[in-house]
């Protein structure tokens, strides 16, 4: 037992180092039309000159800070994606260099995660988690000649079926989150067992005392300063507390004037001031668990809230487009949860920056996404088995979605696909799908805009919602068996 008068807790920092593929926010299929290669028009032409930016405000200082403080006994964990380090190859090799002398510091671990920081984990089908869990641990062997056996699973909560992956991938370990799904009501200082796999929790709480409160004049404890900080820690109950911090953090999201850089240079001080030793992941998972968690099959609700419907639809079509796109380096760098996290107008933080925007801004940024994710699908007909297949199974942008109404009331939500069509005709209330029937609307948005007359002309004057989902899921398996 530790905290105030005893011993303080072990403090276990992690550091998540990633650079997502920006979508162009401004891409529309019609300015591409006629290109034989569409896939540069996807993501945000300004990639390259922002990631220097990130670099010079960020990158740079932290990992030179940190290499210094590794020297003199400190120990974290560092997470880097396939991602970053693809950019960093292609771009500032320079400043993979650096990332790479820490990533090889005696004091370090370096932490398993999927390569595109990706929301695989979150599908019916894991083939995909798995494979970007092989391909990050197999990039990690090539760069920095180690074999991570220790998974940052922050993104979503962890379920029976990932945990099952893991194991399978060789992971003896693994860092949940704590603000979401088994881990939220546990207390995060202690190390728990989770289907006999050993789990740390991240504390939130303390996390985002530097990845969002640190720069806010109005905070009651603003400045924060590293001994301060320190103290809090050393009378957290518990035996070891888990920091993961978002890398951006330091210098970029929170900018330099604030102080935020000299806080990592003089917070291992601090820390042994108190008495605290910071420990490796690896190290704290041997640490006797503090009890199991509970398993949960409940859908994971990503980043610490429920889902939204935009990321309801963009997560399905996702899961989808995977089986109907010709190019999966592309459908991969969709695949980023940074995508699905801007769906939402508020996302939790827990050691990442405060996410909060528009309704708007949330709305364009899921138009855009749906766009592209459309335009990729249809580009790849050309090269399926079956190209009127694709053509009838891809998803659409949100200005040719079916919009479920009554009366000219909009119902509050769409389909952008034949399967979602099926899944929202489940719950769907009687007036509405009444109302749509009489019109002949789903046999009229078939037709028009998924291009499918035999499927428009099959569900023509058909009035019971059960006959009309099953002869929509009919036309849907048929589809599909023809692209196998």
């Amino acid at each position: 037992m530790t905290g105030e008068g005893l011993n303080p807790p072990k403090v276990c920092p992690g550091f998540d180092i990633h650079y997502p593929c920006y979508l162009n926010p401004g891409f529309r299929p019609e300015a591409v039309k006629g290109k034989r290669n569409a896939k540069d028009s996807y993501f945000s032409p300004n990639i390259k000159e922002d990631l220097e930016g990130v670099i010079e405000r960020s990158f740079r200082p932290a990992t030179e800070i940190l290499l210094g403080l590794l020297d003199s006994g400190f120990t974290c964990a560092l997470s880097i994606s396939g991602a970053v380090i693809e950019h960093l190859e292609a771009w500032y090799p320079e400043t993979l260099e650096l990332l790479s002398r820490a990533a090889t510091h005696r004091n370090v671990e370096v932490l398993a995660q999927t390569y595109h920081h990706s929301v695989a984990g979150q599908f019916a089908d894991l083939q995909e988690f798995e494979a970007e869990l092989l391909m990050h641990r197999d990039l990690m062997k090539e760069h920095f000649s180690v074999v991570p056996t220790t998974f940052a699973h922050t993104d979503y909560p962890i379920t029976p079926a990932t945990a099952e992956v893991l194991r399978r991938a060789g992971i003896r370990a693994a860092v949940i989150e704590g603000s979401d799904g088994i881990g939220a009501e546990r207390d995060p200082g202690h190390v728990y067992t989770y289907n006999g796999l050993p789990v740390l929790i991240t504390h939130c709480d303390l996390a985002d005392d530097i990845a969002v409160r640190f720069p806010w004049r109005g905070w009651d404890k603003w400045p924060l300063m590293a001994d301060r900080y320190a103290g809090w820690l050393s009378v957290t109950p518990g035996d070891c507390v888990t920091l993961f911090l978002d890398y951006r953090v330091f210098g970029d999201a929170i900018g330099p004037e604030t102080g935020i850089l000299e806080f990592l240079r003089a917070l291992p001080d601090a820390l042994a001031e108190k008495g605290i030793e910071t420990v490796r992941p690896a190290d704290a998972a041997r640490l006797p668990p503090g009890g199991e968690l509970v398993e949960s099959d409940e859908p994971a609700a990503p980043e610490g809230l429920q889902r939204t419907i935009m990321q309801q639809s963009a997560l399905e079509a996702l899961e989808a487009a995977g089986n109907l796109v010709a190019d999966k380096k592309t459908w991969r760098c969709l695949l980023d949860t940074d995508h699905i996290r801007r769906m939402a107008m508020r996302s939790a933080s827990c050691g990442k920056p405060l996410h909060a925007v528009s309704h708007q801004a949330t709305h364009d940024h899921f138009a855009a996404f749906m766009r592209i994710l459309s335009d990729f699908e249809e580009r790849s007909a050309a090269s399926a088995p079956s190209p009127k297949a694709v053509l009838s199974l891809r998803c659409v942008p949100p200005e040719k979605a079916f919009y479920f109404s009554s009366h000219e009331r909009p119902a509050g939500y769409a389909a952008h696909s034949l399967q979602e069509l099926v899944n929202m005709l489940e719950f769907a209330p009687d007036d509405v799908v009444r109302y749509h029937v009489e019109r002949e609307d789903f046999s009229r948005w078939i037709d028009l805009v998924i291009g499918d007359k035999k499927l428009a002309g099959k569900v023509s004057g058909v009035s019971d919602r059960d006959e009309l989902r099953a002869t929509v899921q009919k036309r849907i398996d048929k589809l599909w068996r023809r692209l196998r």
